[in-house]
């Protein structure tokens, strides 16, 4: 669709709905191409998903924890508050 400048000034709505349609509108001066009216792209809430896909890498040793880490989650791991516990403290609250 090709439109003067003169005749785009009444036919802003239709121009706009016809290029939403996908049809290549053109404003015109003087007989001369000017303008083309192109619809925006439209923004998904699901455009994020996938976004780094390729790009970030999760080593195969990613979940796992050595055993002295783990043992601190299990509470098996001899803790400074475990060894306060265990010798009791003097009158003034230091450690034996």
């Amino acid at each position: 669709m090709k439109v003067s400048v003169y005749e785009a000034k009444s036919k802003l709505s239709q121009m706009i709905n016809k290029a939403l349609e996908g049809e290549e509108v053109v404003i015109t001066r003087n007989g001369e191409e000017t303008v083309r009216l192109t619809p925006v792209p439209i923004k998904r809430k699901s455009d994020w998903i996938g976004m780094y896909e390729g790009q970030i890498k999760i080593h195969d040793d990613f979940d796992s924890l050595d055993d002295e880490t783990m043992a601190y989650f299990t509470g098996e791991a001899d803790t400074f508050l475990d060894r306060v516990l265990k010798a009791g403290s003097d009158e003034r609250g230091d450690v034996k």
